[in-house]
């Protein structure tokens, strides 16, 4: 059925067809119309002898001016490009011009709309070409087509060349719970080692010769475990068999710690970190140090308005813009004007603000925050016809095959200013516990690995000591040699208190005059006499 069919539908039904007929005729004479076959539907429609009126509103990037070589200008962007596919598709010419206002559209006091929206209620337009909300206040007077594009709103702030000072930042690698399990497990390990040479020394399995338990008491334990961790070379070296397990899986978990803290710690020094003081909607309606403002005329202007007797933040904010007057601003550009002056935040849609930062020269713009209101954008059209219908098919076609992303990339610069004010895009976070579970679960089975070789040892040496057994020769020159070696060091202690003093007096020897035996020569006594 034809677009013109569909129309007169409803009023033709339980008429004569001569009638139906008669009825088209007239309308396309007084209309005066062009009616072109659409390229998707099979359906007609209205093209106003093939040329529409288009009304748009400069910003960037969706529709700019572009000074040309010869001097004069042309229309360009997103929405520039956009039309142009669609204008090939569906086989028509337009005409586009600017809104005299350039407002898109908000209704006035006195019931009337203004900007695009009143382009086209009024007869003055087509289609409304721009990055154009669709709202349910706005339907009720104009047809819009599909959406074309989905944004938030955003928050604009000036970058703050202050960063947050932070004396300890050396600890943001890891959180708190994971430094406080760390100065445990320092103290765990020290008391283990301390504990399995304390028993390895009272059972007397310890040897001498080749151990030193002794030197593991709890100062240099608790030394010993630090400077480990620390990759620092400390004394004692373990050499029994169960601190040497304690140490070994010690040692391989302090070199994972450090790595991994290593890394973590570059990221944080890399990446700076600038303080944002509004990171969602109710932040900025609980504050009240950072002005913010919207622009007027516009849909979010009609949407915080409203929202008056919601009892919502959104009234909270707008009874605070209420009582600022310089919360409003005018269009993109006097938003963000306000907003390099400093101690401004500016809403708008996340797009164009992307776009602006991204494009900022001193990089002084960033984004904060979460967005809210997720909506999107489209054409709109004059009521009761079907050209909506054919250019929101024009669009369905144009994403299906990329060309809406296509043209996005080409408009969006992929590189710029980074979108929330830092130096780089990557940012680090802390470290969780979980991030270290495994290695904890190393130093347990290390920990337990040393328990049972040390359990081992006494269930040995208690077998041993039950066994009746003579003490054998070398066992008995092996006491010798420990008791000889206590008192060396006995005497060295007492030498080096002072309680043990050495004198050493040397005699000149004398010569014993009798004649030795069996006439050989007479013998030397140390103390003087002859023998």
């Amino acid at each position: 059925m034809t677009v013109a069919g569909d129309m007169w539908l409803g009023t033709a039904r339980g008429r004569p067809l001569a009638t139906v007929v008669l009825l088209l005729g007239c309308a396309g004479l007084a209309m005066g119309q062009q009616l072109v076959k659409g390229p998707f539907s099979g359906q007609l429609i209205d093209m106003r002898n093939g040329t529409l009126r288009v009304v748009t509103i400069l910003e960037a990037p969706f529709t700019m001016k572009e000074k040309t070589a010869d001097g004069s200008y042309k229309y360009t962007g997103f929405c520039v490009d956009m039309i142009n596919e669609l204008s090939r598709m569906l086989k028509f010419d337009y005409d586009l011009y600017e809104v005299p206002d350039r407002t898109y559209g908000a209704m006035t006091d006195d019931g009337e709309w203004s900007g695009m929206v009143g382009q086209l209620v009024n007869d003055k337009a087509d289609i409304a070409l721009a990055a154009f909300t669709i709202t349910s206040e706005r339907e009720r007077y104009v047809d819009f087509t599909e959406r074309y594009m989905d944004y938030g709103i955003g928050f604009l702030m000036k970058r703050s060349n202050k960063e947050k000072q932070n004396y300890f930042a050396f600890l943001l690698p890891f959180q708190p719970v994971v430094w406080a399990c760390l100065l445990a497990a320092i103290f765990v390990v020290a008391i283990m080692l301390f504990i399995t040479s304390r028993i390895r020394i009272k059972l007397n399995i310890a040897n001498p010769e080749r151990d030193n338990d002794r030197q593991f008491n709890i100062r240099n334990s608790i030394w010993f475990a630090y400077g480990s961790l620390v990759r620092k070379g400390v004394e004692p070296a373990p050499r029994s068999l169960p601190v040497r397990i304690m140490a070994g899986t010690w040692w391989l978990f302090g070199l994972i710690v450090i790595s991994t803290y290593t890394a973590n710690l570059t990221a944080f020094l890399t990446v700076k970190r600038l303080e944002q003081p509004i990171r969602s909607i109710d932040d900025l309606a609980k504050q009240t140090e950072i002005a913010y403002g919207i622009p007027t005329g516009g849909g979010l202007y009609s949407f915080f308005r409203s929202q008056q007797g919601t009892g919502t933040i959104y009234e909270l904010m707008w009874n605070y813009m209420n009582t600022e007057p310089t919360t409003f601003v005018k269009g993109l550009t006097g938003g963000v004007e306000r907003v390099r002056q400093g101690e401004f935040l500016f809403m708008y849609d996340t797009p164009m603000l992307e776009y602006l930062i991204k494009k900022d020269p001193n990089c002084e713009l960033m984004m904060v925050g979460k967005p809210f209101r997720q909506l999107g954008y489209g054409l709109a059209t004059q009521t009761s016809n079907r050209l909506s219908h054919e250019i929101s098919l024009g669009i369905l076609h144009l994403k299906e095959n990329g060309k809406i992303t296509e043209l996005r990339d080409r408009w969006w610069p992929k590189v710029g200013c980074s979108m929330d004010g830092s130096e780089s895009e990557a940012a680090a976070e802390g470290l969780a516990l979980d991030s270290f579970v495994g290695v904890y679960i190393v130093v347990a089975v290390g920990g337990a690995l040393a328990m049972v070789a040390a359990l081992a040892e006494v269930s040995w040496h208690s077998y041993c000591n039950n066994r009746p057994n003579v003490p054998t020769q070398q066992e008995d020159t092996n006491n010798t040699v420990s008791e000889q070696r206590k008192l060396t060091e006995e005497v060295l202690r007492g030498i080096d208190n002072g309680t043990l003093q050495i004198l050493i007096r040397k005699t000149p020897p004398v010569i014993d005059t009798c004649p030795a035996h069996n006439g050989g020569p007479p013998d030397i006594k140390s103390d003087g006499k002859f023998v």
